[in-house]
């Protein structure tokens, strides 16, 4: 299981009603937190929580749900009315939260502001995730505003640039339910997680995302792995989508299709497949049926889930 956020028993809270003459815990704060981590790979992740430096920084207002911002290029046709949608891409976008600090004197606060700029600030695009949005992960690069001072105190609005236009999410299809479950997943409406891994000759494949995987013209991650042993003619067909990909001769052990980088036992097997568009895999939203044909053994799909917001 992929761990996101910290593991501390202490995480700061908001207090409720305190008894008369009574005090907040250590850990309770006067304004709602939300815990924030980043990470370079989306897999080994930092939260703000166990960043020494930047004790009492908290998140107090996370993004809002963001817009997706679609732009369609179109083409006029003949004497068609109107015009007609050639491909459709997603914009950047910005993802604003503010934090704040209180501490015991200026030079502290000067500190801790410090630590978070170095914390957020980058030079290279990174990962970064929300605990009230969970598993989801934006990428991109942030840039934070001047601090507004009062005393020993800051607050700081930042604003991070998420430069897919797209969120993703933080496990793939072959992750623990755990790394992967958060809120309007997809999952079908028997509520159970469909499965990645078939032994089956006919199967269906669910892509859980707003949108559909396409490894060659959006660069969209999709790893198949088949393991076995396959005759002549081995075949992997989308029923839903019409795409397939075949190998004319037969092998034994692990054969891969990453992206569009086909590969046999670790080694390259580009000139052995052919298929729509040299061997290319899509999968829509929703249910694809699969078909496999001249082979005996396990084949899994692994890709991450993409969402709008």
């Amino acid at each position: 299981m992929i761990q996101v956020f910290s593991k501390r028993q202490d995480k700061p809270v908001q207090y409720g009603f305190v008894d008369l003459g009574g005090v907040p815990l250590p850990n309770e704060v006067d304004y709602p937190t939300v815990e924030f981590s980043i990470s370079p790979d989306g897999v080994n992740w930092t939260s703000a929580y166990d960043v020494k430096n930047m004790e009492n920084v908290h998140c107090y207002s996370s993004p809002n749900v963001p817009v997706a911002k679609k732009t369609n290029q179109t083409k006029k046709i003949g004497f068609q009315d109107g015009e007609r949608i050639v491909s459709t891409s997603f914009d950047s976008r910005e993802l604003k939260f503010k934090l704040v600090y209180k501490g015991v004197s200026q030079t502290d606060a000067m500190l801790a502001f410090e630590a978070a700029q170095r914390f957020l600030v980058s030079r290279e695009a990174y990962w970064i995730t929300f605990a009230d949005w969970l598993g989801r992960m934006y990428y991109g690069t942030a840039v934070m505003g001047d601090p507004e001072f009062s005393v020993n105190d800051w607050t700081c609005e930042v604003t991070f640039t998420d430069l897919m236009g797209l969120s993703r999410s933080i496990g793939t299809s072959l992750s623990p339910v755990e790394d992967e479950w958060g809120v309007n997943n997809n999952v079908p409406n028997n509520g159970d997680y469909p499965p990645y891994t078939f032994k089956e000759n006919k199967f269906s494949v669910y892509n859980l995302s707003d949108i559909y995987i396409d490894p060659e013209r959006q660069g969209h991650e999709l790893r198949i792995i088949v393991k076995g042993t396959a005759e002549d003619n081995f075949q992997i067909k989308n029923l839903t989508t019409g795409d397939y990909i075949k190998r004319p001769k037969g092998f034994s052990g692990t054969w891969e299709l990453n992206g569009v980088n086909p590969t046999l036992n670790n080694e390259g097997d580009l000139l052995n497949i052919t298929g729509t568009h040299g061997g290319i895999i899509t999968l829509n939203n929703g249910k694809n049926d699969f078909q496999i044909d001249n082979f005996s053994g396990e084949i899994s799909f692994d890709f991450p889930f993409w969402r709008l917001s």
